[in-house]
């Protein structure tokens, strides 16, 4: 075990206890392994890092999935198939993918049977490691995937490990059918001290001095620790605020030892870099980058990010022409004229106190939104239920709301977006929205 600590603490720190506590389960390869293993934690704790380089070190046949990558059963079971079957073979990925085929769970047990047989002279009873890394997407597979796994090493009666890598407690598996309860181990987040300890290691080249880098990052984790514990974005923020950092240093304003200096002139900068810790915004130019982060969040492309269907569209428009527009006006901006053009009446503007557009949105019935979308748009539509499922979509996303206790012969909404957003979403479709809302007509 010293030895495996030894070589484990060249590429991961701060975890000597699970790699203890897991080389103490399946460190002996002559002794049968067990049943299966959970392994759980928040994100970014090393999970699967330090379960790749222990199987690694124990040199076991061993194939680790990402399960999100793999949509189908079918997909899931030729991949691990393969990869056990030519684990350490010089093969191309394609020929890789063309050895097994695989439909359901008694051929996978079959075939695990058939590889294992095949290169017993080669590895003889030496365990093999399936390692399942978001293992919370089996839970919406086939029902008897996730049992199946748990249960391998009974089925298939081989020396055979069935690893579950998840974010989540196992609390959230439970499924009707029973399940068999797993060997729980579970990843602690890092503290203040270790995350510190991690991020040295990404230190730049011109980090000057240890002790100076150090007092870096605690004035950095100062800000960022109680907010966010995700190393990748830690380390990626850490090196990109290290520039600003050391900027009064490189103009000759302070020295390395002028700590209250360092920290007034980067205090406000990580305090605005908080809003933008998740967007990997990647400038370095500061001001360049908070705009650039301001036009993410900005109206235009907020609008342009809801790849909603073409005729979802325009039922948008019409609910928020229902929301700012009066239920008196409706048949003289929407109604056609039949052979002559009747000249709209003038509105006078000294009476007009307030636009319907400042105001907020009004509430409308679902018949009076369906009554404009069919007057809007070009051509006749029928209103069949792939139409009006696009209404619960888009209270989901925020844009319509529900008004009181929604009743079913007479459910109301409200448009929750403005004038801003339902004009990029108008443009897109070919709209002038400004044609037809009452504050804009003369």
């Amino acid at each position: 075990m010293e030895d495996c600590l030894k070589h484990m603490r060249e590429n991961i720190i701060c975890r000597d206890k699970i790699i203890s506590k897991l080389y103490s389960l399946i460190g002996n390869s002559d002794e049968p392994m067990p049943q299966n293993l959970f392994i759980y934690g928040h994100l970014s704790t090393g999970k699967s890092l330090v379960i790749e380089s222990l199987l690694k070190y124990l040199n076991y046949r061993h194939s680790i999935i990402n399960c999100i990558e793999h949509p189908s059963s079918k997909s899931l079971f030729e991949y691990i198939l393969n990869d056990i079957n030519n684990y350490k073979d010089n093969k191309s990925l394609d020929d890789l993918k063309n050895n097994y085929k695989c439909d359901n769970f008694m051929q996978f047990i079959d075939h695990l049977k058939i590889i294992q047989s095949n290169n017993y002279d080669n590895y003889g009873n030496s365990p093999i490691v399936i390692v399942l890394d978001k293992c919370e997407r089996l839970r919406d597979m086939d029902s008897n995937l996730l049992p199946g796994f748990l249960r391998l090493n009974e089925l298939t009666k081989l020396n055979i490990l069935t690893v579950l890598i998840s974010d989540i407690v196992w609390d959230k598996y439970f499924i009707k059918t029973g399940i068999i309860e797993p060997l729980k181990i579970f990843f602690t987040q890092y503290t203040f001290e270790e995350i510190a300890e991690i991020l040295y290691l990404y230190r730049p080249d011109n980090y000057r001095s240890e002790i100076f880098y150090k007092n870096y990052i605690n004035l950095f984790l100062s800000v960022f620790f109680r907010y966010c514990r995700d190393i990748n974005e830690l380390r990626y923020m850490t090196i990109l605020n290290y520039k600003k950092y050391i900027e009064p240093i490189n103009l000759g304003q302070c020295k390395d030892t002028d700590v209250t200096t360092l920290w007034r002139n980067i205090s406000s900068t990580l305090k605005a870099n908080l809003e933008v810790i998740y967007l990997r915004v990647s400038t370095d130019d500061f001001t360049e980058r908070t705009q650039l982060s301001q036009e993410i969040e900005s109206t235009t492309k907020l609008a342009l990010s809801f790849e909603l269907p073409f005729y979802a569209k325009f039922m948008l428009i019409a609910a928020y022409l229902a929301s700012y527009n009066p239920p008196k006006e409706d048949k003289r901006l929407f109604v056609k004229a039949s052979d002559k053009k009747k000249k709209r009446p003038t509105i006078n503007k000294k009476k007009r106190i307030t636009m319907f557009t400042h105001t907020g949105p009004r509430t409308f019935p679902l018949d009076r939104m369906l009554a404009i979308f069919c007057a809007i748009s070009e051509e006749k539509i029928d209103i069949s239920a792939n139409l009006l499922a696009q209404i619960p979509t888009m209270c989901q996303l925020g844009l319509l709301t529900t008004v009181g206790d929604n009743n079913l012969d007479e459910p109301k909404f409200k448009c929750c977006v403005n004038y801003d957003f339902i004009t990029v979403i108008s443009k897109k479709v070919g709209f002038n929205v400004k044609n037809y809302l009452y504050d804009f007509i003369h």
